[in-house]
This record gives structure tokens, sequence and C-alpha cells, in this order.
């Protein structure tokens, strides 16, 4: 009942200095709208980070290739091993590998791609069947490259959706033939689509897919191969399936193992993670000024309140009044400001947080829309701290309120 009876007074107090209230909400509600936006722009970025891990595969992916330069005695040299990757790496992983439960290879690189005499540069993935499987990603029209396109080094591609939407302007493709570097292939599929990617021009969409043995014996003249990508059983055993694959590669290789490298989706995400969250709340505290400000606006409003109702005060004391009713009188007032500019200040920050992803998908054209994420964690912190800040700038005052002589504050006029 004390609660209910704080909160009717507080209501009245507030609402009897209407545009003094409103002055001291907006304060607050610009320093939680900064705190909102700034964590809704950190949590999109991780969204699009999770998005970009996942198009990969997950958390379960890893991957082997040969770089062009190595680190060796503090200085980068070129990879001069005469070792590379090859289709023989490929079939020991995926038969002598226990932790291991797909794998494919891949080698890419750009070339001109020619329909019906247009010509465009586009990206070519050369690979193998276990692709869709690796990647999760699957032809939604026609199929995706087979055992015997592998067999017989067939002249087949599979097209994404952004070149299928480009080239062919939405009519059906599946059988036709294109041009890839002067080479005559037929269409055979195309791609889900994924999407535009985190840089501009960079969309998966935008790939061509044949079979690696076609590209090995057509263009390259060699079966070696860039990369083998490789999905664990599970994220709990990535790194045992790490150190199988590493074994395989080394055994095959004659034991040299500075010729390679590994990479791990998971330890990728981790630290994309640990970055996001350094700049997120670098952010948060920047926002988090002009909720300091605020908290000023309500410390200097409440001293002028308390001056203004020292009778008032007085009165209460004289019939029986605690100084811990008193104090707990004023500091209701504070904290009901603050959580008022609270829900304001999310509502402020969520408009904000979706400006910014439209501006995002206006001007930056061809890269991926910047999503505007709102979390039970944003709004939750905001909540907090709006109370935090009405009970850290509002208990000076109601000390002070409850500190006041009954007899001195009755005199008072």
């Amino acid at each position: 009942m004390r609660i209910l009876e704080n909160l009717i007074t507080a209501f009245s107090a507030l609402y009897a200095s209407k545009l003094r209230t409103i002055l001291t909400l907006l304060g607050i509600t610009i320093g939680i709208a900064g705190v909102i936006a700034m964590m809704s722009l950190g949590a999109g970025a991780e969204k699009l980070v999770m998005s970009e891990f996942e198009k990969i595969g997950g958390p379960s992916m890893f991957g082997v290739y040969r770089p062009g330069y190595i680190r060796r005695n503090h200085r980068w040299q070129r990879n001069t091993s005469p070792h590379y990757l090859n289709m023989a790496d490929l079939r020991d992983v995926l038969e002598q590998c226990p932790s291991v439960e797909i794998a494919t290879v891949e080698g890419s690189y750009y070339i001109n791609f020619d329909v019906e005499g247009k010509h465009r540069p586009t990206y070519m993935r050369a690979t193998t069947v276990e692709y869709q499987g690796v990647r999760q990603w699957h032809a939604e029209y026609g199929r995706f490259l087979a055992d015997t396109d592998m067999d017989f080094w067939n002249k087949v591609c599979v097209i994404g959706s952004q070149v299928w939407k480009e080239q062919f302007k939405g009519m059906d493709p599946i059988g036709k033939e294109v041009g890839i570097n002067n080479k005559r292939f037929t269409v055979i599929g195309i791609m889900e689509s994924r999407g535009p990617g985190l840089e501009a021009g960079k969309s998966d969409d935008n790939m061509i897919f044949i079979p690696i043995t076609t590209a090995q014996t057509r263009f390259w003249g060699h079966d070696n191969v860039g990369h083998i990508m490789v999905r664990a059983k599970s994220p709990l055993v990535v790194d045992q399936a790490v150190k199988e694959v590493q074994t395989i590669i080394r055994r095959n290789h004659g034991g040299d193992d500075t010729f390679f490298r590994t990479w791990q989706a998971q330890k990728g995400i981790e630290s994309a993670k640990k970055t996001i969250f350094i700049i997120e709340l670098v952010l948060v505290i920047i926002a988090s000024v002009s909720l300091i400000v605020g908290g000023i606006g309500i410390l200097n409003i409440m001293l002028v309140s308390v001056t203004e109702r020292i009778p008032e005060i007085g009165l209460r004391k004289a019939v029986g009044a605690k100084n811990y009713q008193i104090r707990f009188q004023f500091l209701t007032e504070s904290i009901l400001l603050c959580l008022i500019g609270s829900l304001l200040g999310i509502a402020l920050g969520a408009l904000v947080g979706q400006g910014f992803a439209w501006a995002v998908g206006k001007f930056m054209k061809g890269m991926i829309g910047w999503p505007s994420v709102i979390t039970i964690k944003s709004v939750l912190t905001s909540v907090a701290a709006g109370t935090a800040v009405g009970i850290f700038f509002g208990y000076y005052p109601a000390s002070q309120a409850a500190k006041l002589s009954p007899i001195d504050a009755i005199r008072h006029t």
C-alpha cells in the first residue's frame, strides 16, 4: 500500500510540473536511446557475422589451404614447397578421419562468362558433389554436380541466382550453352539464393560451379586443389578432426607440415564476437555520456523539487512520517522519471536502429542489409540503467529532504 501511495504522489508531483518533467525526461530519453541504438548496432553486426559463418557451414567447419606466403624467422616468405593439396588428400580425409562428417575441395578464380554474346566477369568455383552437404546449400532448379560429371570431366555448370537473373533475365537456362573462358558449357542447375554478402560485389549468388576434374583437365592442367573444406561431426570434435586431417596430409606429403595452414570457423566466430563486443562496449560508453547528463538533470530538478516542497515535508514529518519514508517518496519520483524516460528511449532507440538499417540499404548498394536487432538483453540493460541513474542521482536530494527538521520545514516560506 505504501508503494502505491508513493507512486500516486510521485505521479501527482510530476504532473503538476509538466514542462519541467518533459524537459527532464528528454535527457534520459536521449541517453537511453543512444544506448539502445548502439546495442542494436552491435547485435546487428553479430547477426551479420553469424549469418556469413552459417553460409560456409557453421561452427563445425574448418579448412586446409596452401598459402602463397608463409611466415618463417619472423619474416614473410614465398611458399616454395613442392607439395600441393590434391584429390588424394580429400579421398583419404573422407575415408580415414572418424571425426569428419563430410569434406570437399574447391578452387576459385574470376572468369569471363558469356551468354549469347553478352560477357560479364564473374566468380567460378570448381568443386565436388559433396559441396552441397558441406555448405548446406542446394540447387533450387535443375540439379547440382553429380559423380558422372566428375568421372567424365563433363563440361557442365550450375549458376547462382544472381547470374540467372542478370544474364538470363529469369528465363529457363537449363540445357542452354554458355561460354566460360571461351569454352562451351551446359547449364544444369540454378542454386538457391543466399543473398548479398558483407562485401559489395562478392555475393555467393554471383558464382558459377563446375566439376573440379573438369577444371583440372580443361583449365589448370594439374590435379592440385586450392582448398579442402571439412565439416566435423559436431562443434565439440572440431579440434580432434583438425588433428586427424593434419596427420593425413603430413603423411601424404612426406611429413611436410609447413606448406599448408588450417582455419576454423569456430575460432573465427569467437574472435569476431570479441571484436564486436569491444566495439559495442566503446559505443555504449560514449552513448552513456548523454545518460549521465540526463542524470545530472534529474539531480538538479529533484533538488529544486525538494526546495519547493519543504513545507509539505515538514507537515508530513509533523504527523509522524519517518526519515526513510520521506527519502523513499523522493526516490520513487526520481526512479519513476527515469523509468518513463527509459521506455521512451527504448522506442526512440528502436526507431534510430531502423533508420540506420534503412540508410545502409539505401546508400550502400550491393552490400547486405544491416539488420536492426533489439534484444531482451538491451531492453533489460536500458531499464536497469534508467533505474540505476534514478537511484544514484535521486538519492542525494531524497536524503536532503529526509534530514529536514519538521519545525524548520513548517516555518519555511
